[in-house]
């Protein structure tokens, strides 16, 4: 039985917490593949069966949000976790220099928002002096780990070369966009390339030996969750960064100088612009969705389950020419969008091998694209706040389609405490009715009481998947991201608390989570 077929005939609950939140007492101030380890050995023990732990491609320096990524394919070096890297271990310069890096370890581990930034410098930096120790005393002799890290090489060669060749111009060129770069660079020209790569193999290179070893980080803890029973459930992002290894390399995909957004919605009357470069879809069609299909290829070997975000776009993205204000769909009439999106998903499901994919299906979402997922047997989501009858009612979560993801909440809404407590009353009256089936005048404070009715409407629903934010469960206010605006509060959220810690603070509510899954027979 696949992944698809296991998850889709049970009843299973999931948590979802971004890796970087994964507070321990061995990271550095960002969770780490370490991190996920000792959260997953928590996680099992609460009878979890999916960690859902959002994207986690590379940002460029001030960028902390992974849907704007260097890089569809490239794990965040800021992820390694420095303690488990053989190189680093053997190499002397490099446990001088983390030595001497203790105290501001200890002052980033408390940190109430994850330092991203400083992370990773000190990591790259490390890992650097950890690389040259491969090269002294593995690539020298041709050892078998340098066999093994060539044999990476090859079998990520569609991605891999221009990634780490992008990653050291960046470096090389100061972060200077690629726009910007001398004309033969700029445009790809292999000459130019292979010349850069001639001259700087050593450093290039050390750009795909950081993949290798984050590669090697996430199969161990894949591995582990395996052995406790547990999912790893994973994310690709719609868009890429314009200033990105694959819009620089493959641009042929791309329609520069347009950009993708969004139309007006509940976030943004006048809609939103994403700073993310538009695809070029009928070139990727008559190219059998390469790009995408390497892309799907890529995830399914570093997850059980992955998110599609944005899945509305597949079908037809709102775009902006231009110096354009409005912006339009750039594909019209249902049927050709109708298509468009199932030529896509039934790629999408013969790359996926029994993987489970789930689509993000959040917002302003035509009917047709619904339905296909339930005749593709692919989840859709169900947020409590945002189902509706026709009568304007609260749909009772018993009624929801068996494929789909039920949850209280997404990354980029308010938790589900932020949301009962600001709530109109004469909604909170609406739903609490949904909820309890008692009329009241909405006057119900959040508490106990009130957690757990939530909690057990939503693990009572027909859906398969039940997932809950980390925040969701523990009752706080703490967002993860908050969509149309720029700063250090996006995408910093930590956890206060390590595995163990969080094991007795949140006694409790764990307790309260474990007897809600027995009563709604969830596992």
């Amino acid at each position: 039985m696949t992944i698809q077929q296991q998850l889709l005939s049970s009843r299973v609950s999931g948590i979802l917490l971004p890796l970087s939140a994964m507070k321990t007492d061995s990271d550095w101030g960002v969770g780490d593949f370490g991190s996920l380890l000792e959260w997953t050995r928590f996680f099992a023990e609460q009878r979890v069966k999916i960690i859902q732990i959002l994207p986690l491609q590379e940002t460029a320096p001030g960028i902390t949000c992974p849907y704007s990524a260097l890089s569809a394919f490239a794990t965040d070096p800021v992820y390694v976790h420095i303690d488990a890297v053989e190189d680093i271990r053997q190499s002397e310069s490099a446990r001088q220099y983390i030595d001497g890096l203790a105290a501001q370890i200890a002052v980033w581990r408390q940190a109430a928002k994850a330092p991203f930034g400083a992370v990773k410098q000190a990591k790259l930096k490390a890992l650097w002096l950890g690389y040259q120790h491969f090269l002294a005393h593995e690539q020298s002799v041709r050892s078998a780990r340098y066999l093994a890290f060539e044999a990476y090489q090859s079998a990520q060669a569609g991605w891999l070369r221009s990634y780490a060749l992008f990653r050291a111009l960046k470096e090389f060129y100061q972060w200077q966009t690629w726009t910007q770069w001398p004309e033969e660079l700029r445009r790809f020209d292999k000459t130019a390339v292979d010349m850069f790569e001639a001259h700087n193999r050593e450093y290039v290179r050390f750009f795909a030996y950081i993949q290798w070893i984050l590669d090697g980080q996430l199969r161990v803890a894949k591995a582990f969750a395996q052995e406790k029973g547990i999912y790893i459930f994973g994310d690709i992002p719609f868009g890429t960064n314009l200033d990105s290894a694959e819009v620089w390399s493959e641009r042929e995909n791309y329609r520069l100088g347009w950009e993708i957004g969004a139309p007006a919605d509940q976030f943004s009357e006048g809609g939103q612009k994403w700073g993310l470069p538009a695809y070029d879809w009928p070139y990727q069609h008559q190219h059998h969705l390469d790009l995408w299909r390497r892309k799907i290829r890529r995830v399914t070997e570093l997850y059980d389950i992955f998110r599609l975000d944005h899945l509305v776009g597949f079908f037809r993205t709102y775009v902006f020419a231009p110096d354009d204000t409005k912006g339009e769909f750039d594909l019209q009439g249902d049927q050709n969008q109708i298509d468009r999106g199932y030529a896509f998903l039934r790629m999408v499901l013969d790359e996926a091998h029994g993987k489970l994919a789930v689509g993000e299906d959040l917002g302003v979402i035509p009917n047709y694209v619904r339905r296909m997922l339930v005749d593709l047997q692919i989840p859709g989501y169900k947020v409590l706040r945002w189902e509706r009858e026709d009568n304007g009612y609260y749909r009772e979560p018993r009624h929801y389609p068996s494929v789909s993801l039920a949850t209280t909440s997404t990354h980029d809404t308010e938790t589900v405490r932020e949301w009962w407590e600001t709530m109109d009353q004469h909604e909170r009256a609406n739903i609490w009715e949904m909820i309890s089936a008692q009329k009241t005048d909405g006057n119900v404070p959040w508490n106990e009481e009130t957690q757990r009715a939530i909690l057990r409407r939503v693990l009572g629903s027909s859906s398969a998947i039940a997932m809950f934010s980390w925040q969701d469960i523990i009752g706080t206010t703490d967002r993860v991201n908050t969509p149309g605006t720029v700063g250090e509060e996006n995408w910093t959220y930590r956890s206060a608390y390590t595995p163990q810690e969080a094991a007795q603070v949140y006694a409790k509510e764990w307790a309260m989570f474990r007897q809600l899954l027995a009563e709604t027979n969830r596992q």
